[in-house]
Parts: C-alpha cells; sequence; structure tokens
C-alpha cells in the first residue's frame, strides 16, 4: 500500500508540474528602425531601398526591418478616396 501510494503521489505530482505553464519572456520592446532620422532622411533611405529591391540586391536584417517601416509608412499616408459626396458632383 505504501508503493501505490507513493506511485500516486508521483504522478500527481508529475502531472501538476507537467500542466503548469512556463512563465513568458518578457517581449523586447520593438524599436522603429528610422528612430533618429527626420522625414528627408527617411525617404531618401527609403528609396534608395526600393531602388536596392528593384535591382534584387541582398538585405541585411536591418535592412529589412527598414524597408518593412518604410512601406508601412507608404501605406499610413495613402489618401483614401473621396468620399461620395464629392464622387457625385
Amino acid at each position: 500500500m505504501t508503493k501505490t501510494l507513493s506511485v500516486l503521489a508521483t504522478l500527481l505530482f508529475a502531472t501538476a508540474a507537467h500542466a503548469t505553464p512556463a512563465p513568458k519572456q518578457p517581449s523586447t520592446p520593438s524599436v522603429d528602425p528610422l528612430a533618429g532620422m527626420n522625414m528627408d532622411q527617411q525617404m531618401e533611405l527609403c528609396d534608395h531601398l526600393e531602388t536596392l529591391k528593384k535591382q534584387n540586391k541582398p538585405f541585411s536584417p536591418k535592412m529589412q526591418q527598414q524597408l518593412k517601416a518604410c512601406q508601412a509608412m507608404t501605406m499610413e499616408s495613402v489618401p483614401d478616396t473621396a468620399p461620395d459626396a464629392t464622387q457625385d458632383r
């Protein structure tokens, strides 16, 4: 009976330990790859990266992050279509 209790206790603790979720790693805050540049510098860098992309040049990981930031910036600045009221005129 002692062996049965020790086996059950072992199974109970093993199951409880296995079911406990691991602590989450603190997420690193995302850093803006275009930080520290004024708008003219950002536009120049974005133009340069687009040129390299068209030439099929390889990108470093930092350059890939900068290109994504440029594309996100471009997508945000695209104006919406005119409201329906102005399209009817």
